[in-house]
């Protein structure tokens, strides 16, 4: 049995006129190779014989005759895409920029401050360094004429790391694809031999069934009849001698024309065999070229969606940019110190957010600078001004100190992946405590702290990861040695001491069977622990949390349930104070086809209240909520409807307001057609004490492209008032070409206020914001 199948390329040779085949074998790599030659094709379409291993079961190696291209070369690379002649621009600038002033008449905090305005003005650039290096600019500035908000002017400028990866991960694709595409010569080559046999097949498959076959067919019949009767005359009619031999010779003519033509009809039978047959053998080899067609062109689709998917999902761009060398995508299409850059997970200048584990800094606003590199170890500095002030309506600004944070990592392992990380912290706080505060001088005392903690995290596998964290810290300034006959990081280094120290363990994990999510968080603080994720509190503390998400039915209904032991934690309590409750939530969310959005929850809630002078309280309690929403449409009309059911279970003493132990229930209904949208919300507020009506309603209208405007009116039936309230709101929005959007917006409604009564409260805004 032969080893080698040859196929070649019938359909070319036959509009030549020959077929030839090279009596040479060479041997390659331990297989036979049998070359295939066709002398008549034309110089521009040359054949080659292209082994495909592989493809048949009963065959080693499958070749085909693909004419070659000008210029085809069987080891291509990746060419650079065509390089315009262009300047590219040193700097690139987009972004935003919005001004906002929002008025109000009355405060909705327990002071009494009456038309306070609040501009905001802030800013964001984009800026591409050559095309190629990314970065962020953030300017805010906030002033107002009240005294109880703070002026303040923020900056941040950072490296845009995510943009800078996206960036790479687009030219790595875009390089793959001109790749695969410049490997696609084969395939087109195929594709090119199969439109040439198809158009071969249709060519013999008309020529057997044209009209002059049949003609010769007839003919052929015709002339084997008069064969049969020139043998077949009559012997008993006398005829001359003359007339006889006359005839004969007639005959003798016609048998040899007979003859002839019997042969040529003989020659035309053994070519419409010969049609056929190759007709057939040419649709064989038409359908096994095309199987092999199909077979590669789903390769390479697979392989191009295997690449797509690396590239998206790959956060090492240094181990993903070698891997893909391999299929010749140069280094040149990346930007410069490209390796550096894609470790280099934060470069921050300004005011940002400090982020980097529970017993050292974590969640705080410094104005600064925050650096993470990490290849294959960890480094990390952060260093800057720290502000706690998040609610700055609290704190009066008299009594405010420096505070500072620095910040230095080192360990080994990816950041996002399995790591041991060792941390360093130090700084100056502000010792927050109501009593001090209020003290003569009004100043509030600062102390210096320093601690060291070791993080490690391990993944057990993708969908399981473990994060623990031990801690030791310098002790309060408070429980140490008045004299200070020791260093204050002597703490640090005491392990007899086990005040100053704290342990802390995170659980993420995910079963995919079924599709469940629990995380769980256990963290132990000592007395006399310090760091800038907590407030020292002069007791130890206990807190724990778990929370558990499972889907049901398909996703269609998903249950999310917690508890907690958290600790009390009120920076402006007096210290050594230990407090705790076991809080558990639950929420049930079901989503069905075609039925309305269902969710229902039972959680707890928080208020913090003003109580005088320095003095806050805050009051935990639990609600009960419930809701439905559904979209639908009427024809050209969209709308949506809910239903929103709320129960608060506290008492009198837990509010300062009126609205304790109340049943509320909200219903709206939203529609919108062609330019118009309408809303109309009614809703009821009982209490022991009290019952509320309210309705309202809202129409906007698109004018045209640049103007939009709406408004309504608000109607409140309070029983504890003899009239009615009456409200009103209004909007203008214009969005003007190449100037921006401006938004213009003004509300009359009522806040709750002293002696139970509802207090009414006007309130504006004013909003610029241009993109470029």
């Amino acid at each position: 049995m032969l080893k080698l199948l040859t196929i070649s390329v019938i359909g070319w040779c036959m509009s030549a006129g020959s077929i030839a085949y090279a009596n040479n074998i060479r041997h390659l790599n331990g297989r036979n190779e049998q070359k295939i030659a066709c002398d008549t094709f034309p110089a521009r379409e040359r054949l080659r014989a292209v082994g495909i291993s592989g493809v048949s079961n009963r065959y080693d190696v499958f070749y085909i005759g693909i004419p070659e291209t000008n210029g085809a070369s069987e080891n291509v690379t990746v060419a650079q895409q065509p390089v315009e002649n262009r300047r590219v621009p040193l700097l690139k600038i987009t972004g935003n920029i919005l001004y906002d002033v929002n008025y109000r008449s009355r405060i909705d905090t327990p002071y009494a401050e009456k038309n306070v305005y609040q501009h905001t003005v802030q800013t964001r650039l984009d800026l591409v360094y050559k095309e190629r290096y990314p970065f962020k600019l953030y300017v805010t500035t906030r002033f107002s004429n009240s005294s109880l908000f703070r002026k303040y002017t923020d900056l941040n400028f950072q490296f845009n790391q995510s943009e800078f990866k996206r960036n790479i991960k687009e030219r790595l694709w875009n390089s793959v694809q001109s790749y695969l595409a410049s490997k696609s010569g084969k395939l087109d080559s195929l594709k090119r031999l199969i439109e040439t046999k198809k158009k071969t097949i249709g060519n013999l498959s008309q020529s057997l069934q044209a009209p002059d076959v049949t003609q010769k067919m007839v003919e052929e019949r015709e002339k084997e009849l008069l064969s049969k009767r020139s043998g077949t005359g009559s012997h008993n009619q006398h005829l001359p001698v003359d007339k006889v031999d006359s005839l004969k010779e007639r005959v003798s003519d016609v048998k040899d024309k007979i003859i002839e033509e019997a042969g040529k009809i003989d020659q035309y039978k053994d070519s419409i065999t010969a049609k056929k047959q190759q007709l057939d053998s040419l649709r064989t080899e038409l359908e096994a070229i095309e199987n092999l067609y199909r077979k590669l062109k789903l390769n390479d689709e697979l392989n191009l969606a295997a690449v797509k998917k690396q590239i998206e999902s790959g956060n090492d761009l240094t181990a993903l940019a070698a891997h893909l060398q391999q299929l010749n995508v140069p280094d040149t299409v990346l930007p410069k110190g490209y390796k550096t850059l894609s470790s280099l997970q934060t470069l921050s200048i300004g005011r940002s957010t400090a982020d980097y584990t529970e017993l050292s800094v974590r969640n705080v606003s410094i104005t600064g600078l925050q650096v993470e590199f990490n290849p294959r170890y960890y480094y990390a500095l952060a260093v800057g001004k720290v502000d706690y002030r998040f609610r700055d309506y609290i704190v009066p600004n008299g009594v405010r100190s420096n505070q500072y944070v620095a910040l230095a990592r080192f360990g080994k392992g990816m950041k996002n992946g399995n790591h041991l990380y060792l941390t360093y912290y130090t700084g100056k706080r502000q010792f927050f405590n109501a009593s001090i505060a209020s003290q003569a001088g009004g100043s509030i005392p600062e102390y210096k702290l320093a601690g060291v903690t070791l993080e490690g995290q391990y993944r057990l596998n993708k969908n399981i990861t473990l994060i623990g964290e031990v801690a030791k810290s310098t002790m309060p300034y408070y429980s140490v040695d008045s004299l200070q006959r020791k260093s204050w990081m002597n703490a640090v280094s005491n392990f007899n001491e086990r005040s100053n120290e704290a342990v802390a363990f995170n659980l993420l994990s995910y079963f995919p069977k079924t599709r469940t999510r629990f995380t769980g968080n256990l963290r132990y603080t000592g007395a006399n622990f310090q760091s800038f994720s907590s407030f020292t509190t002069g007791a130890s503390q206990l807190k724990w949390l778990g929370r558990l998400e499972q889907p049901l039915f398909k996703k269609q209904l998903t249950f999310v349930t917690s508890l907690q032991q958290n600790d009390y934690n009120n920076p402006f309590l007096a210290t050594t104070y230990k407090s705790s409750s076991l809080l558990a939530s639950i929420q049930a969310t079901a989503r069905i086809k075609k039925w309305p959005v269902l969710s229902a929850g039972y959680y707890p809630s928080y208020q913090l209240i003003k109580t005088g002078d320095d003095q806050y309280t805050e009051t935990r309690y639990y609600i009960m909520t419930g809701s439905a929403g559904y979209y639908y449409n009427i024809k050209e009309t969209q709308l949506s409807t809910y239903a929103v059911y709320s129960r608060f279970y506290n008492e009198m003493s837990d509010s300062g307001f009126v609205y304790y132990n109340s049943k509320n229930l909200l219903l709206s209904q939203n529609a919108a057609f062609g330019r118009f949208s309408l809303m109309l919300n009614a809703s009821l507020s009982t209490s022991t004490e009290y019952d509320m009506y309210t309705l309202e309603n809202n129409v906007q209208v698109a004018v045209s492209k640049i103007v939009s405007v709406g408004a309504g009116a608000k109607m409140i039936r309070y029983s504890l008032l003899p009239e009615k309230q009456w409200g009103y709101n209004a909007s203008l929005t214009l969005r003007i070409p190449r100037l921006g959007d401006i938004q213009l917006m003004i509300d009359k409604g009522f806040l709750p206020g002293l002696n139970r009564q509802l207090t009414e409260n006007r309130v504006g805004r004013l909003t610029y914001y241009k993109t470029f």
